[in-house]
């Protein structure tokens, strides 16, 4: 206890002995060292508050700007996405209009009635060499209804609903029809057959036939299922099958089944 008010007496008496001190000096017009190192130590905390203070407020402005940034590239990535979906469409419909206007200049090889169709579904893989279209008995669409495309003869009709059809492909195993190769110096007939495979076999083709790639083969029109003069590929390779006397090609098929889109399918048979 004692030591205690010993300690408040020595504290009080130091802080009377300063009070005078300053007010001494303070009277005299002199500067007090111990304000001057009060000053000293407060000013640069008062700077630094500042400095933070300051430094928070620029913080704050970036993290506001950097949302704001967000916010306008979220809106622009949304603009993008719709841009390119609309520019899809737009190229879609395109390929469609161009398939078309192609598919409408057979015409004048297709006597019969025939309706244009889009294509739902396309499966390629081997030995299901197969698409549908959106055609069926409604529209007078009727198994063995022969499909062609501005390319050419896509294939014939296997199966048909009410509102669709199931399209054999001209490359499927079990599909053949008779063609005739455009050589320059004599055409020649044969039959095509689909193998189940991207390429078509050329056979039965007369072993004198001058037969040589880059021949086109078209459709022969015999038996009147397939009208006449259809694009159904080109010559790849040539070949004279010895055994049965016979010359054979294999030939690339004009149409394009992975980007076919529309056609048009004979009504009735």
């Amino acid at each position: 206890m004692r030591r205690r008010r010993w300690a408040w007496l020595v504290l009080a008496t130091l802080g009377l002995i300063l009070g005078v001190y300053h007010n001494h000096r303070v009277h005299h017009g002199e500067a007090n060292p111990l304000t001057a190192l009060i000053r000293s130590l407060l000013v640069p905390l008062q700077h630094g508050a500042r400095s933070a203070t300051e430094g928070a407020g620029q913080l704050f402005a970036t993290l506001t700007q950097a949302r704001e940034a967000l916010r306008e590239y979220d809106h622009l990535a949304l603009e993008n996405a719709r841009l390119k979906q609309e520019l899809e469409q737009l190229r879609a419909i395109q390929a469609e209009n161009e398939a078309l206007r192609q598919a409408l200049n057979l015409r004048p090889l297709l006597p019969s009635d025939w309706v244009g169709c889009r294509v739902v579904a396309t499966y390629l893989l081997s030995g299901q060499q197969t698409l549908v279209i959106d055609r069926g008995a409604r529209d007078g669409v009727l198994p063995g209804s022969p499909v062609v495309t501005g390319e050419g003869l896509v294939g014939v009709v296997e199966r048909a609903d009410s509102n669709s059809a199931i399209v054999r492909l001209l490359v499927a195993p079990r599909m053949a029809v008779s063609a005739k190769v455009l050589n320059a110096q004599k055409p020649s007939i044969g039959v095509c057959e689909g193998r189940g495979e991207s390429m078509l076999l050329l056979n039965f083709i007369p072993p004198e036939a001058p037969l040589q790639q880059g021949d086109r083969v078209v459709t022969a029109g015999l038996g009147g299922k397939y009208p006449p003069n259809l694009p159904i590929g080109v010559i790849e390779r040539v070949w004279l099958d010895r055994q049965y006397s016979v010359k054979k090609a294999l030939v690339r098929p004009a149409v394009d089944f992975e980007r076919l889109s529309v056609a048009l399918v004979k009504r009735g048979r």
